[in-house]
């Protein structure tokens, strides 16, 4: 038991002592150990990324071209075809039909520059193949149903017109939906949550690229499912018109996930437990809500010290914009040693994110975001019952920055650069730091972000490649906790996270080969992470043991499926790190999951 000490019998002299010791404490662990505030943000953000997941759904339409497209020649008087021998001056090619404005595009490549053909003799044969090849650059773009005619004229005028019929959504029914609940029918027939989903309606001109926004939507629930299909107006006779067809499925509606791993810290416990129950669709808007508790199993140090949390996050997708809710809160308890007595130094964190995120481009292999955003941070430190001032914080800021996600062959790269400031908003206060020019809370920072995933087959073997790069740049010194951090699982593998190297300015590079044990959902992986931090402050930057780590790693990881656990147990070794930072030569770690 911890000896009971209230507000009162401790004096000014005696905590104003106590409070600078830990307040010393804690700013030489800012350079040299992660804060128990940072290491929470890493496992909340690691607990985000597990359960946002990030569909993919890309369709190929090359299988709605009629034919292949095909270069032009003029036609050849040689030739025994009677399509190819009569041919005609062509000295305008116009294109025509409502929204032919919209769809130039596809015939620039032969009215302008090198490939022209204005002033050419086209025979049938040529014009078909530029009706093919204008068809088929509109299918590009996913426009799917729109089609290009050629109508009787007289091509004696040296004018050839296509004629452009806009492809359009009649209806969006649904032929096939399943569901464990009751389903609302709103007023055009559909179930109702699949309006929000899609960014299109009836009248829109149809485009895949909508169809698959739609669909990923869709599937961010991971117990719903859907699929699309496009078929002839089941009403209407006007050319151009089809009806979308949507097959929606949805079984459970919650999922409950444990988690038992020794990511902790050992002053306030290295063996962490986790529940996470995650509500799938429960407004009916093709949402997600996730919430979570941690705690230690250990007790830390002193085994009755501790740490505790939860993490609550929520996603409503809607057209093609996505608002993402992050909160979390953070406790923990570390026994002190005193002269006479022990004392309880504790802490409690706060942090709230809102981020929305909105789709202005999307084509057959790329995607490309605007993103902007705000957050809020509070962190309070307790002598027994008694706060620290000095150590108090309240941050509160905005972001804003740019995403691009492109399929380059097999290879998957995803990255943002994202610009973050720091407001006076919500009662902000200015951090201590902030009187010495030692950090401030509301500078500029530059981060950049970089996911790289390649599949690769080795003979019979799968293989598969997948790199992170994580870096920001501050435009002046800035906080312990909105500083860059390395050492550690979640940063640079090869160290056991209870040292750390941070600056104001840094990068970390993770890279891992993972071997599939044949169709079997085990593998075997390695890896070597590498990570770079500088102060922006010279004098301090001079104080740090160092600026840089490399560390490797080991180790295998899977799902056995008749348990519903998945696992990955790994060792770690450092190849590169400061004199004086670790003395440990292994690190060993792991990590079991169930989920229901």
């Amino acid at each position: 038991m911890y000896t009971d000490i209230s507000k009162a019998r401790i004096t000014n002299h005696a905590l104003s002592v106590l409070s600078l010791s830990v307040a010393s404490i804690m700013v030489t662990m800012s350079a040299h150990a992660i804060t128990p505030e940072q290491y929470q943000e890493q496992r909340s953000e690691a607990l985000k990324q597990q359960q946002l997941i990030k569909p993919n759904v890309n369709i190929n339409t090359d299988t709605y071209q009629q034919a292949p497209s095909a270069p032009i020649v003029s036609a050849s008087p040689q030739s025994t075809d009677p399509a190819s021998t009569a041919c005609f001056d062509i000295n305008h090619i116009y294109l025509t039909g409502e929204l032919s404005d919209k769809f130039t595009f596809a015939l620039m490549p032969y009215t302008t520059g090198s490939g022209s053909l204005l002033g050419s003799c086209l025979s049938a044969n040529d014009i078909n193949q530029l009706v093919t090849n204008v068809q088929n650059r509109i299918i590009e773009k996913g426009y799917v149903t729109t089609r290009v005619l050629v109508e009787n004229q007289n091509l004696k005028s040296g004018n050839l017109f296509l004629t452009l019929i806009p492809g359009r959504i009649d209806q969006i029914v649904a032929t096939d939906v399943q569901s464990t609940r009751p389903i609302y029918i709103d007023n055009s027939g559909n179930p109702a949550n699949f309006a929000p989903a899609m960014p299109m309606k009836s009248g829109d001109l149809l485009n895949v690229r909508d169809i698959e926004q739609a669909l990923e939507n869709f599937k961010r629930v991971p117990t719903a499912d859907a699929d699309f299909s496009i078929a002839p107006s089941s009403r209407m006779t006007t050319p151009g018109y089809s009806d979308i067809q949507v097959k929606w499925q949805q079984g459970k509606r919650w999922r409950l996930s444990a988690t038992v791993d020794d990511s902790g810290q050992d002053s306030t416990g290295v063996y962490q437990g986790n529940v996470t129950l995650s509500l799938d669709n429960p407004t009916w808007h093709n949402d997600l809500l996730y919430l979570s508790y941690n705690h230690d199993l250990d007790g830390g140090n002193d085994k009755s010290d501790g740490s505790w949390g939860y993490n609550i996050g929520y996603v409503l997708p809607f057209d093609n914009t996505q608002l993402t809710l992050t909160h979390s809160g953070y406790n923990y308890d570390q026994t002190v040693a005193g002269v006479n007595q022990d004392y309880v130094y504790s802490g409690e964190s706060y942090n709230t994110d809102v981020i929305v995120s909105h789709l202005v481009h999307r084509d057959n292999h790329s995607k490309t975001y605007l993103k902007a955003g705000g957050f809020a941070k509070q962190q309070s430190n307790f002598i027994d019952d008694t706060e620290v001032e000095v150590q108090k914080r309240r941050t509160a800021g905005y972001q804003a920055g740019v995403g691009y996600e492109t399929v380059i062959g097999k290879t998957q790269w995803i990255g943002d650069v994202i610009y973050q400031r720091g407001t006076g908003a919500f009662d902000a206060i200015d951090p201590p730091e902030a009187l010495f020019n030692e950090g401030s809370a509301r500078a500029g920072i530059v981060k950049v972000g970089v996911d790289v995933n390649q599949p690769i087959q080795l003979a019979d073997n799968s293989l598969n490649y997948h790199a992170t790069f994580k870096g920001q740049y501050a435009t002046e010194a800035l906080v312990p906790n909105d500083r860059l951090s390395i050492g550690g699982r979640y940063s640079v593998r090869g160290f056991d996270g209870e040292r750390s190297l941070s600056g104001d300015h840094g990068a970390i590079l993770r890279q891992e080969l993972s071997a599939y044990i044949g169709d079997k959902p085990h593998a075997v992986y390695a890896g070597v992470d590498a990570g770079y931090v500088t102060l922006d402050n010279d004098e301090q930057d001079d104080l740090l043991l160092g600026h840089h780590l490399v560390g490797g790693v080991v180790g295998v990881k899977g799902y056995i499926t008749p348990f519903r656990t998945s696992y990955d147990v790994f060792a770690g070794y450092p190849l590169a790190q400061p004199d004086n930072f670790s003395d440990k030569e292994w690190v060993t770690g792991f990590s079991l999951g169930w989920q229901y």
